[in-house]
């Protein structure tokens, strides 16, 4: 396994950087590889003559390059005008170009996005989930549809789109979206800390995942009680109470390859299990994994209660733009280290 960077979290000053200064910094910083959001952030034209160029230098520095293709829910891909634009306006032949350019560059566990978050909103609808003039199963039938459209793409080029677990959905929806379109061209792009966000034990996802879980972005967090049930707050890695030696040693069995792409910003999540309204739009709500969440958020709270952990609310104060440098390499020496106590580093 190797550990790479996600670069759209606050590490890159400038996104658009040449993709050689990126991968020159990244190397200097420790990391195997990047991750990009999209192959435009390295030639917006997908100009096949600086996509190889591209690929021979970071060959050169023994780095790897991957990325992801955007969104793949058709009722929330008009918020990617970029995307849209690469294919003149037909998205489907975007998607479609953008998986040639990732295989060109030879990156094929590609990353792809269900939903997003709308700021500028509160309560349960700034996430795609909770929308009502469509609902969550609509848009994942939606999703699926337009995945099977991109199969024939997909098998032509070798490629294989991982969709995420975001913040808006579950381990068991893309199970079962990849039981429907294939495992050969559907897999899971398994965020450890996002999982929580749906009430999921992020040990259990891996044990249920593993063999379909080909893309990580690696991040931590810890778990307190609200009013109304969880509270989510994202730590770097190694400073929350994410297992990653249970996780990677699961996946390790099966897919000793995996790419880990460190990603850390803070935020809050509220995991609303005490809510009629929240349990209501989760029919695959584990009872068993609600119990491990609440054992750990009992845990968390007694670390901060005892002074080993700072309060959420002092951390939360502390601007993230003070600690990035240190949170991020604190993640990857921490990731890196995991890895060789479980012999699974290259």
């Amino acid at each position: 396994m190797k550990v790479g960077i996600e670069l759209h979290h606050g590490y890159l000053k400038d996104e658009h950087l040449s993709i050689s200064q990126v991968l020159e910094k990244a190397k200097a910083d420790g990391y195997e590889g990047v991750y990009y959001k999209s192959p435009i952030f390295v030639s917006k034209t997908l100009d096949i003559g600086e996509l190889r160029e591209a690929s021979a230098h970071a060959k050169q520095l023994g780095m790897y390059v991957d990325f992801g293709i955007g969104l793949v829910n058709p009722y929330n891909t008009m918020d990617s005008p970029e995307i849209w634009q690469i294919g003149g306006g037909d998205y489907k032949l975007a998607v479609e170009k953008q998986i040639y350019a990732a295989v060109e560059m030879g990156s094929k566990e590609l990353i792809g996005v269900t939903a997003g978050w709308r700021g500028g909103h509160t309560g349960y609808f700034v996430n795609d989930r909770f929308r009502t003039d469509v609902t969550w199963e609509e848009q994942l039938q939606a999703t699926t549809r337009f995945l099977k459209l991109l199969a024939p793409a997909l098998r032509d080029s070798g490629a294989r789109i991982n969709l995420e677990t975001h913040e808006e959905i579950t381990s068991y929806e893309i199970l079962r979206m990849i039981k429907e379109v294939g495992d050969d061209v559907i897999g899971v792009a398994f965020d450890t800390a996002n999982v929580l966000s749906r009430a999921e034990d992020p040990v259990a996802v891996a044990k249920r995942a593993a063999p379909y879980i080909h893309q990580m972005h690696a991040k931590d967090g810890i778990l307190y009680f609200s009013e109304t049930g969880l509270v989510r707050q994202l730590k770097a890695s190694g400073q929350g109470i994410v297992d990653y030696p249970a996780i990677l040693a699961e996946i390790g069995k099966v897919n000793p390859d995996l790419h880990l792409q460190v990603e850390d910003h803070k935020g809050l999540m509220h995991m609303d299990i005490y809510v009629d309204q929240w349990r209501d739009v989760h029919p695959d709500l584990s009872m068993a994994e609600v119990a491990e969440l609440v054992r750990l958020a009992a845990l968390c709270e007694k670390r901060i209660a005892s002074g080993e952990w700072i309060s959420p609310e002092i951390y939360e104060a502390i601007s993230y733009w003070d600690e990035i440098d240190e949170r991020l390499d604190s993640s990857r020496k921490y990731l890196q280290q995991v890895l060789k106590e479980l012999d699974l580093n290259d």
